[in-house]
């Protein structure tokens, strides 16, 4: 039986030796958390375990909310999808839009606070009773869960719970392995909610004042060895990262090297942060450097920062190869690619007392795509019995840490100085600088095949490898500049090898 794990196939046989193999090698691989669930937000909009559309586009569709008082969405507009693959607009209108997964209008509801969510919402599936659960801050405040109901046509949407003490916030919500979410206000506030699905009640377990403002997302993390349950990560627009303990209760630790008043120059962590797992490597959190033309502009606006979550202190700092500091920025936050494997082919077979037909019999094979490992012949693969012996007499065990070494850790961004860059998370250094038609505006997303899809400041889509940094197509998207003439400010990868694009007041798919 075969399950596909990242970019891995894995067969296991039924070696109980072989199974706990298995189990110990998947487990480290991908660290503590499913990320598209804890780490990185819903359907994590950042890096994708589906395909984009590789070979180019050849349609769009626009979705227009016919039949809802509004003529188009609200400024800001960005759209996301569920696991069925139906789809939700929101914007800083106060309406939130649904759609169908093929892009038919089905209903909206308008949230009490009066405004729309600038950021990415968090989407909860309920597929046994065919719904969905849309949890969101607001530009006008509060803290709001959205029931879809599929089981009726068109679908029924209401708002099943609010909180409308909770003031305004730019950052997307983050759920925890315990099913709380936690939401950062503008100026501050870092609140934990439970919610009930039985009950539909909403309640608002703890709130911990920073005292400084939050522009982008925050993350969960969970230490390796914590006892102390998950950690909240916290980056300000004043310079300080900060995390928290998952109760809220108080700060574990702060790296403030960059840390300032309003009214001095200072860096400042718009875009948010990204937690990024190095295999044996200890885990990093990456911090773009921006900067806001109403207030001074620091030095370092432009670099990108990596602090060590186990040392709790920078690893090391990277100045694009084409940025000048203290006048381009990076606005958006860092995009992780999946891991690349580098492995130098070896003979394996080497076994005790196994002859060919145990081999395959009772074996472990793993066997990995040629477009995610570097030097491997086609059908490279590992296999190995339930006490294998490596060509050097070293056991089963010591295929673990040489996997983990030969694991490649890269992430993307794209600036303000008009470039896409590919940056490698072990070292700090630059893997490859890719030229875009103006400004980089926003964050790039990566498929699962590791191709980075980006817009510019004038509305071209870019698709390039993730591994070299090269071109593989540009789309000036004429089906969109017809009806909005805006930048593309938010971008996903969705269900279908598609994009899905948030454009000045309009909502597109792009195939």
């Amino acid at each position: 039986m075969f399950s596909e794990f990242g970019s891995r196939f894995v067969k296991a046989g039924p070696s109980g030796t072989l199974v706990a193999l298995l189990a110990l090698l998947m487990g480290t691989l991908v660290g503590c958390h499913n990320w598209s669930e804890f780490g990185e937000g819903p359907t994590n909009p950042h890096r994708s375990s589906a395909r984009g559309p590789s070979g180019g586009l050849t349609s769009s569709q626009w979705l227009h909310p016919f039949g809802t008082s509004s003529t188009t969405h609200g400024a800001e507009i960005g759209l996301l999808t569920d696991g069925s693959g139906d789809y939700y607009a929101t914007s800083y209108n106060s309406e939130l839009h649904v759609y169908n997964s093929s892009g038919n209008f089905q209903n909206a509801v308008t949230l009490p606070s009066g405004a729309g969510p600038r950021a990415v919402p968090y989407v909860v599936d309920d597929f046994p009773n065919r719904k969905a659960f849309v949890f969101t801050g607001s530009e006008g405040g509060g803290f709001h869960v959205i029931e879809v109901d599929k089981s009726t046509a068109p679908y029924t949407v209401s708002v099943a719970a609010s909180i409308t003490s909770v003031g305004v916030s730019e950052s997307s919500p983050k759920r925890s392995q315990a099913g709380d979410f936690y939401l950062a206000e503008q100026w501050g506030d870092v609140h934990q909610f439970h919610y009930d699905f039985a009950t539909a009640t909403l309640t608002q377990l703890a709130t911990y004042s920073l005292g400084e403002r939050v522009a982008g997302a925050i993350a969960i993390y969970d230490a390796v060895g914590s006892s102390s349950g998950e950690e909240i990560l916290v980056a300000t627009q004043d310079g300080g990262f900060h995390v928290l303990d998952e109760s809220l209760t108080g700060i574990i630790w702060s790296e403030t090297t960059g840390y300032g008043s309003s009214g001095a120059a200072h860096d400042e962590y718009y875009g948010g942060v990204t937690v990024a797992e190095r295999g044996a490597a200890d885990p990093i959190a990456l911090l773009p450097l921006s900067g806001q033309i109403d207030r001074p502009i620091s030095a370092n606006t432009g670099m990108l920062r990596a602090i060590n979550l186990t040392s709790r202190s920078i690893e090391w700092e990277m100045t694009p190869s084409h940025t000048t500091l203290g006048v381009d920025q990076i606005p958006g936050s860092v995009s992780l690619m999946h891991p690349f494997w580098l492995i130098r082919p070896r003979a394996f077979q080497v076994f005790q007392g196994d002859t060919e037909q145990d081999i395959y019999a009772d074996s472990l094979v793993v066997a990995f795509e040629p477009e995610g490992c570097e030097g491997c012949p086609e059908n490279f693969t590992i296999e190995t019995v339930s006490e294998p012996v490596w060509p050097d007499g070293s056991s089963a065990q010591s295929i673990l840490p040489n996997f983990l070494t030969a694991m490649r850790y890269f992430a993307t961004f794209a600036s303000s100085d008009g470039y896409l860059y590919g940056v490698n998370l072990k070292t700090g250094t630059e893997t490859w600088a890719y030229p875009l038609s103006t400004q980089g505006v926003d964050t790039p997303v990566t498929d699962e095949a590791n191709f980075v899809y980006v817009a510019d400041g004038a509305s071209i889509l870019h698709a390039v490898a993730g591994k070299t940094g090269a071109g593989i197509w540009t789309d000036s998207m004429i089906a969109i500049s017809a009806t909005s003439t805006a930048t593309i400010v938010k971008l996903g990868i969705s269900h279908g090898k598609e994009l899905v694009v948030g454009s000045g007041v309009s909502a597109y798919i792009l195939k």
